[in-house]
C-alpha cells in the first residue's frame, strides 16, 4: 500500500493573496488545517481551526502551492462588473441551451481572466423538493471566483452535508466548517478554479434524523439524489460527468456521503466521509428499522453502507477520503474498517487520523479541507501535489495516526 500524496502546503501563493491556510502535512506526516482571513487585525487572523495547525509543513512530500498561480490583490467585488439575477447568482452562470461538458481538464485549460475576483461568494438558496416532497430549509451556495466571472467555466460540484444534532443544518457548514474560507483558500491556488458547493438540508426543519434514505422520516435520499441535482444543472453551468460531483459530509453528514456514495456511484463519483458511522441509525436497531424502514428489516439491511459496497463493486472510478478525530472513540474506530471496505470494493481511497482530533467541527473542517483539497486534482481544476517537483520527492509508505494511506 502506498502513502496518498499530502495536502498541500499553502506558502507564498496564500500569504500573497492575504489569505493564511495551512491545509500542510504535519509533523506526524499527515494532513492539517488552519487558516485566518483578512488582514492580520481581522478577527480571525492566526486562528487556528486544526487541531495539527501547530505542526510544521513536511518537504518530503511537495506542494502545489509553490508552483500554483494565485490569485492576485482582490479587485473589485464581482457584482460591480457582473450582471446578477435575483438570487445573487451571476446572470453568466445561467446554462444556456448547448449541455455542458461532462468533464473538463480545466487545470491545463483554464487561463483566468484579469478581472477575476480574489474571493468568491456565499449565498442562500432555495431548492424546491419537486419530487421528495421533502421540508428542507434554505442550502447554501458558494461559488468560487472562476464562477463570477463573465464567461464562467463550467464546474465541479460539491455537495457538503452537516452533522445531526438539535439545531444543526446547513449553515453549520458555514459557521463550524468554515466552507467559505476553506474554498477560497483552494481557489487562490488554484487559479480561481474550485468546485462549486451546494450545502442542502438532508435534516428538514427540525434537525431530525431521516437517514439520508426514503421513508416515513422523509423522503431525504430522493432530495438529494434527485431534486438538488435537478436545480444546480437547471441553475448554474457546471459539468455533469460522476466524476465531477462529489458527496461529502461530517457525522450524520458522513454517513450519507458514504450511503451515496456507494447507492449512487452514477450521480456521484466522489465522496468524503468524515467521521461517519457504520450506518443510518436512530440509536437501537430495532428504532431504526420500526421508524425509518417501516419495520422493514430486509430494506434495513439493503441501505447499509457495507451492502451497498458489495453491491456495487467494482467501483473503478469512484475516490473516497476518509477521516476522523485520533481522541474520537465513537466514531473514529469505525473510519478504517469503513475505508477498507471502500478500499475492497475498488474505490481508490485516502485516510486520515487528525492528531488530537475529537468529534467537533474543529476536527471536521480541518478534514473537509484536506478531502477537498486531494480531489482538487482529480475532479480536473488542480496539477497533483508534487508534479512539478520531479521524481526524488514522491510518495512513501507509512502508517500511523497522522498519516494518509490510498489505493489506486
Amino acid at each position: 500500500m502506498t502513502r496518498t500524496p499530502g495536502l498541500r502546503s499553502r506558502s507564498t501563493g496564500l500569504l500573497a493573496a492575504g489569505l493564511v491556510v495551512g491545509l500542510a502535512l504535519g509533523a506526524a506526516g499527515g494532513w492539517g488545517a488552519a487558516h485566518a482571513t483578512g488582514s492580520a487585525t481581522g478577527p480571525a487572523a492566526g486562528s487556528a481551526t486544526g487541531p495539527a495547525a501547530g505542526g510544521r509543513a513536511s518537504e518530503a512530500e511537495p506542494s502545489r502551492a509553490s508552483t500554483g498561480h494565485a490569485t492576485t490583490a482582490p479587485s473589485a467585488p464581482a457584482s460591480a462588473r457582473t450582471p446578477m439575477t435575483g438570487g445573487g447568482i451571476p446572470a453568466a452562470e445561467t446554462p444556456g441551451s448547448t449541455p455542458e461538458p461532462s468533464h473538463l481538464d480545466l487545470a491545463t485549460t483554464w487561463t483566468a481572466p484579469a478581472d477575476q475576483p480574489a474571493q468568491g461568494r456565499l449565498l442562500r438558496v432555495t431548492i424546491p423538493a419537486t419530487r421528495s416532497h421533502f421540508d428542507a430549509r434554505q442550502a447554501l451556495l458558494y461559488l468560487p471566483p472562476a464562477a463570477l466571472t463573465a464567461d464562467p467555466p463550467a464546474l465541479p460540484v460539491d455537495v457538503l452535508l452537516s452533522g445531526q444534532s438539535r439545531g444543526a443544518g446547513p449553515e453549520d457548514v458555514a459557521t463550524g466548517g468554515q466552507i467559505e474560507q476553506t474554498m477560497d483558500a483552494l481557489a487562490t491556488v488554484d487559479r480561481g478554479l474550485a468546485p462549486i458547493v451546494v450545502v442542502p438540508d438532508q435534516l428538514g426543519p427540525r434537525s431530525a434524523n431521516p437517514m439520508c434514505v426514503d421513508g416515513a422520516l422523509g423522503n431525504s435520499r430522493t432530495f438529494l439524489t434527485q431534486d438538488v441535482p435537478a436545480w444546480v444543472t437547471s441553475h448554474l453551468k457546471v459539468q455533469t460527468a460522476a466524476s465531477a460531483w462529489t458527496i461529502g459530509g461530517f457525522s450524520q453528514g458522513g454517513t450519507c456521503a458514504i450511503q451515496l456514495g456507494a447507492g449512487d456511484p452514477s450521480r456521484f463519483g466522489n465522496l468524503v466521509d468524515v467521521s461517519g458511522e457504520d450506518g443510518p441509525s436512530l440509536g437501537s436497531v430495532t428504532k431504526t428499522i420500526d421508524e425509518g424502514f417501516a419495520g422493514d428489516r430486509a430494506a434495513w439491511a439493503a441501505a447499509q453502507p457495507a451492502a451497498l459496497l458489495r453491491a456495487g463493486a467494482p467501483f473503478r472510478a469512484s475516490n473516497a477520503f476518509f477521516a476522523a478525530g485520533a481522541l474520537d472513540t465513537t466514531y473514529g474506530p469505525v473510519m478504517p474498517v469503513m475505508a477498507e471496505r471502500a478500499r475492497a470494493a475498488g474505490m481508490h481511497v485516502a485516510t486520515w487520523v487528525v492528531p488530537g482530533g475529537r468529534h467537533s467541527w474543529v476536527t471536521a473542517r480541518a478534514a473537509l479541507a484536506a478531502g477537498l483539497d486531494w480531489l482538487q486534482p482529480r475532479v480536473g481544476l488542480g496539477a497533483p501535489a508534487g508534479a512539478a517537483a520531479g521524481a526524488g520527492a514522491g510518495a512513501s509508505s507509512g502508517s500511523g495516526s497522522g498519516v494518509g494511506s490510498g489505493s489506486g
